[in-house]
């Protein structure tokens, strides 16, 4: 089953303060955006260090979460069920929405990591006898170790082509 995801852009060309109606400046307008969006990208960053470790990805990967229950296919939510939780800084009140934007993002990556380790798992495993070229039987053998979706002649050629300049060099050191 394929995933599509869509990003929504918008573009803020003025505020207001509800408590009193003042019109906020555009300048003012900019460096809150800013300051936002850095404080949110702060969160995701801590989350993404405090839970990249083998144990925390296997407990992701395991789509299960602490109470037994399905991990939810939205990534804040599926977070917070596995009680992985990120606070703002001391003395900072974030609504609930801004979390759960930081939590969505750290949750992508999360996930992103997991499939590049089975996918780098799946072409280890299956690396060729002659490194000229992989046999119809090698091919079949990544095939099978691949995650659902993913198809060897589209991902597993350009990353396991033992004539690519990358691998080459890799492979020397």
């Amino acid at each position: 089953m394929s995933r599509l995801t869509a990003t929504a852009s918008c573009t803020a060309y003025a505020a207001v303060v509800e408590a009193t109606g003042e019109v906020v400046a555009q300048a003012l307008l900019v460096r809150r955006v800013a300051w936002l969006t850095g404080l949110a990208r702060d969160v995701t960053a801590r989350l993404v260090v405090a839970r990249w470790n083998a144990a925390d990805l296997d407990a992701l990967g395991s789509g299960v979460g602490l109470d037994g229950r399905v991990l939810p296919s939205k990534g804040w939510m599926a977070l917070r069920r596995l009680g992985w939780g990120v606070s703002p800084p001391l003395g900072v009140y974030v609504c609930d929405r801004v979390m759960r934007c930081a939590q969505e993002q750290a949750a992508r990556l999360l996930r992103l990591a997991l499939h590049r380790r089975r996918l780098v798992a799946a072409i280890v495993a299956t690396w060729p006898q002659n490194t000229g070229a992989r046999t119809g039987a090698e091919w079949q053998a990544l095939r099978a170790l691949l995650p659902d979706g993913v198809t060897a002649a589209g991902t597993g050629r350009g990353r396991s082509a033992p004539t690519s300049t990358r691998m080459r060099c890799s492979r020397q050191i």
